[in-house]
């Protein structure tokens, strides 16, 4: 009887993961259709996001779609409203090209006042971060672990600061949660830029961390708008097709 028990709970357990694994799945590949068309345009501001309406065009339940719906508030792309639902807020190639600058300009200063206050413990934390973000594996489960490392690297380095008001500006700039995604090609290239801010960090060069900064900033600007051209070609192919 122990034997067939074990067994059974061993094939459940199977089971259950591979469920979830599915569902993961499908979530993934919802979120990345939605993302898409918000981003190439095809989506436009203010339009009503009708999960029902969703669910048939992709062929799929409720449930995913809602997941997806989720996961694009927190990235910025969609703000859902109490009895209206997700509405459409897109992220434009003017609003990469307006965040940016001013993170170049004012991250690159608070990075720059924050580092003679950073605490040897912050600086250890900044090590630990960013040695998990170099070996982590990018895959759909992992972006949203990446992008939380990515935000904690940045608020270290920011957090020493006595500029507290640049430093609040700087936080509401938003975008951070979507880039990791969108950059994925980029991401070795990404690490080293981590790593040469954090080696000028080491080196405790207020100056070298500014610019190092701004270098980072600069290059995450130009990928993601090399992005957006990309997906606005293909939209723009996809049309053509029909």
């Amino acid at each position: 009887m122990m034997f067939h028990c074990i067994q059974f709970e061993g094939v459940r357990g199977s089971m259950v993961s591979k469920s979830s694994e599915n569902n993961s799945t499908i979530v993934n590949k919802v979120l990345t259709k939605l993302r898409k068309e918000i981003l190439s345009g095809k989506l436009k501001e203010g339009e009503r996001l009708i999960q029902d309406e969703w669910a048939k065009k992709l062929n799929v339940s409720r449930m995913p779609i809602r997941e997806a719906l989720t996961h694009l508030e927190i990235e910025g792309l969609v703000e859902i409203i109490p009895h209206k639902g997700a509405i459409v807020t897109p992220i434009t190639p003017e609003d990469i090209e307006e965040i940016y600058y001013l993170r170049y300009l004012l991250e690159g200063i608070v990075v720059e006042k924050s580092l003679p206050h950073l605490t040897d413990e912050d600086i250890e934390q900044l090590g630990d971060i960013l040695h998990e973000m170099e070996t982590l594996q990018l895959t759909d489960d992992t972006y949203d672990r990446y992008a939380a490392l990515n935000k904690q690297f940045h608020e270290i380095l920011r957090k020493g600061s006595p500029w507290t008001r640049v430093n609040k500006i700087v936080d509401n700039l938003g975008i951070s949660p979507i880039a990791p995604k969108l950059l994925a090609k980029y991401y070795e290239k990404t690490q080293q830029e981590h790593r040469r801010i954090y080696e000028a960090v080491l080196r405790g060069d207020p100056q070298e961390v500014k610019l190092a900064m701004q270098y980072h900033l600069l290059r995450t600007k130009n990928n993601l708008l090399e992005v957006l051209q990309k997906m606005n070609e293909e939209e723009k192919n996809d049309q053509d097709d029909d």
